[in-house]
């Protein structure tokens, strides 16, 4: 074995050697659920830790990654809630629900592969947002974060695989972002061609009946197609500064 794989080969043994006597959880999870979490195997990919990982439990021997199962619309987290846990959607959906002009909303809808609740844990700060299961439930996979306490290379790990999660996250609303405006582009053209129309039907029809538009009422026309312009753009800058301050709350929503 060359010295690179053999340095490699020895850390993992020592990781594993650090970590066995806190794998003491009864009733462990399936280690094939880890493969439900996006990136998990990039990061984790010696298959000889996985049964481990599940295995990991707190001095009480509560595991510090389990499954939950939920029904429709039961509370996964609650606002104002302060914990430790995120959560891997595998089965199922959540919905984020909050208060908007006097009446509950739902601002995000989540799906199978994920992430809920992780930048709350990892700013250390209270859920702003109530999460429930979707229409037809949803099937959790848990991780306690105080894990990291554990080992320093499994803290590591697990950064990088939140790294990974919130990269997505942002790629995702970027490109949500992209089409929005593009979506705003397109109805900006459209009004100001139907505003140009509308004002050399004007200008045709004024001739038609021997009316004379002049260059007073020419001007008119253009100051207020100008200002229409104007209004529409606004209302684009408006519009894409509301999405993006959404985007960003449901980043760090919970």
């Amino acid at each position: 074995m060359c010295p690179e794989k053999q340095s490699q080969a020895d850390d993992l043994s020592a990781t594993i050697h650090r970590l066995v006597p806190h794998a003491r959880a009864a009733g462990a999870v399936d280690p094939g659920l880890l493969l439900d979490i996006p990136y998990f195997k990039r990061v984790f990919p010696e298959k000889e830790m996985w049964p481990l990982l599940t295995r990991l439990a707190a001095a009480d021997g509560t595991p510090y990654i389990s499954r939950r199962a939920c029904g429709r619309g039961e509370t996964i987290m609650a606002k104002g809630q302060r914990d430790h846990t995120m959560f891997w959607i595998l089965a199922g959906s959540t919905q984020v629900v909050t208060m908007i002009s006097g009446q509950l909303k739902v601002i995000h809808e989540a799906r199978k592969g994920e992430c809920l609740g992780e930048l709350g844990v990892l700013k250390d700060t209270e859920r702003t947002a109530n999460v429930v299961a979707g229409k037809e439930g949803a099937d959790l996979l848990s991780l306690d974060w105080r894990v990291c306490e554990v080992h320093p290379e499994l803290g590591r790990r697990l950064y990088h695989l939140l790294a990974l999660h919130l990269a997505d996250k942002l790629d995702c609303a970027y490109g949500k972002q992209l089409k929005i405006i593009a979506n705003s582009i397109r109805v900006l053209h459209d009004k100001t061609s139907f505003l140009i129309e509308k004002n050399r039907m004007l200008e045709r029809c004024l001739q038609r009946h021997g009316i004379d538009p002049g260059e007073e009422m020419a001007k008119d026309h253009e100051e207020a197609l100008e200002h229409a312009i104007a209004t529409i753009k606004e209302s684009l800058s408006l519009l894409e500064a509301h999405e993006q301050k959404n985007f960003l709350d449901r980043l760090g929503v919970v």
